[in-house]
């Protein structure tokens, strides 16, 4: 378990010792500001809205003595873990203004346009794979953005590309095997959902997720065995699947 307390004390000693200290790569930047804005947004001993909040206040300070694209992102982040959806795009814009070739703001601003403004985001995440071919995640969403567009073989083409690059990624499996679902691709499926089950056996979601798959084929004495091996302390939270 991380010793955040002792962390936050030594960070503290460090602001009292050397108050205008920098780090390579955030020139100008208080250096245990900004590590006291990640030490915020991280931490679990303290109630997580409000260690946000305190995040985003170290990150703010951060950002007075010089703007840059890394502590810009880490303050949208911030911002989007707190449900300020706007404060978090203007951050992940301003970051991108900054440095053109930012693509974990690229990546981070294409998850809140997703949905409202999925062009944006695909061109977005196209960019940011421009930059780094090897951005699974961005991979991952990019496949999400082309079905919402209805784009089935750009979507299947960027999951496969993500699962290249780490074939553990869990809900990237997911993703494929229902879009190959609504492909007809059956087998293709089934192979995947077996596979994302022993991935992770401890996580509800794929269990669910096949149990409909074999209903939706007949296979309704299959699903129901596959949907025993839930605990009954995570069903409820299934329905919103």
């Amino acid at each position: 378990m991380a010793n955040w307390e002792e962390a936050e004390s030594a960070y503290t000693q460090a602001l009292r010792l050397q108050p205008n200290s920098s780090l390579a790569g955030f020139v100008g930047s208080p250096i245990v500001d900004l590590l006291m804005g990640g030490l915020w947004s991280e931490r679990t001993d303290k109630e997580r809205i409000k260690s946000l909040q305190t995040a985003t206040v170290w990150f703010l300070k951060a950002l007075e003595n010089k703007r840059n694209a890394a502590t810009l992102t880490l303050l949208g982040a911030a911002y989007a873990h707190l449900g300020d959806a706007t404060a978090a795009k203007d951050a992940f814009e301003e970051a991108i203004q900054l440095d053109p070739n930012y693509d974990e703001a690229m990546y981070n601003l294409a998850v809140i346009e997703e949905r409202n403004d999925p062009q944006k985001a695909r061109e977005l995440l196209e960019r940011a794979i421009g930059i780094d071919p090897n951005y699974k995640l961005a991979h991952y969403m990019l496949g999400r953005v082309c079905v919402r567009l209805k784009d089935l073989d750009h979507a299947e083409s960027h999951y496969r590309r993500c699962l290249e690059i780490d074939p553990a990624e869990y809900w990237c499996n997911l993703f494929l095997a229902g879009l190959l679902v609504a492909r007809k691709r059956y087998v293709e499926a089934e192979q995947i959902y077996r596979h994302a089950t022993e991935l992770r056996p401890e996580m509800a979601g794929g269990f669910e997720f096949y149990a409909r798959f074999l209903e939706k084929i007949g296979r309704v004495a299959e699903a129901t065995e596959m949907r025993a091996k839930i605990k009954p302390s995570e069903r409820d939270a299934l329905v919103h699947l």
